[in-house]
């Protein structure tokens, strides 16, 4: 039975690629050691996590201090922290074989790091890459993903464990800290505009915490690549900016810059 409760509790962030099945003992530190391990795996990074706290009688949880480092290749030490998640689970799903239900989970004060280099590739869109990887590679298949070039705790779990089905999941008064070279040291912010996902996972009976991962990544790297690219056109860093792929910041975002170059421009 612990190990089941434990399994249902780290589905609520499997927004950061966690998962698997949980072994016995200290729940609480339990939970925060697999998250480290498989969000590490998720995002090919070295992720942390300060405490968790679960309350079995209510469902109701808090993550503290989740941080997850930048891929290689990147100066800045963090792409993102996350201060608290709050999540309220669905006690009664947490048995037999079926989708485990969150019915909440926010994420207040998120702390984004976008830095974009002059060839047009992101952090952001890297970490994105990565959980697309790892969601993909369990796709027909029960074993585990290839490990991240990060070194993370071994484990001997097999494939994502029991899916999940998130109801509501809130990321707000998000800040986006912008570092780009030609910006010579200077650094930018800007908002994180509010994320508001619903019924992930729920049309197709639940979702693994791979696909949950990349949809949560997905929609935090458009947002903040949106407001990013925006406040650097204002600085006239036109010839990155028209490195970016559009797929990865998305058609607002690309609205947005065009709307931009012609400020800037005159046109």
């Amino acid at each position: 039975m612990i190990k089941k409760i434990a399994v249902g509790f780290a589905g609520l962030v499997v927004l950061l690629g966690i998962g698997g099945y949980l072994l016995y003992s200290n729940l609480d530190y339990i939970i925060k050691i697999k998250i480290e391990e498989y969000a590490s795996a998720a995002t090919q990074t070295k992720v942390a996590l300060d405490s968790v706290k679960l309350a079995l009688t209510t469902g109701d949880g808090n993550l503290n201090g989740l941080s997850v480092s930048n891929p290689k290749g990147f100066s800045s030490e963090k792409a993102f922290y996350l201060g608290s998640i709050d999540v309220k689970l669905d006690t009664s799903t947490l048995r037999g074989n079926g989708p485990i239900i969150i019915r909440e989970v926010i994420i207040d004060k998120p702390q984004v790091t976008y830095e974009l280099l002059n060839n047009g590739d992101s952090n952001l869109q890297a970490i994105q890459n990565n959980t697309k990887t790892y969601a993909s590679s369990f796709q027909g298949k029960t074993n585990q993903p290839t490990k991240p070039t990060e070194p993370v705790a071994d484990t001997s779990d097999k494939g994502e464990g029991r899916k999940i089905i998130i109801l509501d999941l809130i990321i707000r008064n998000g800040q986006v800290a912008i570092s780009q070279e030609m910006l010579q040291g200077k650094q930018l912010n800007t908002d994180l505009p509010e994320i508001h996902l619903t019924n992930i996972g729920k049309t197709n009976g639940g979702a693994t915490a791979g696909q949950i991962a990349e949809q949560v990544f997905g929609a935090i790297t458009s947002a903040a690549a949106q407001s990013s690219i925006t406040e650097l056109a204002k600085e006239k860093i036109t010839g990155v900016l028209q490195q970016v792929p559009a797929a990865s910041i998305g058609k607002a975002a690309v609205g947005a810059v065009g709307t931009e170059f012609k400020g800037i421009f005159g046109q």
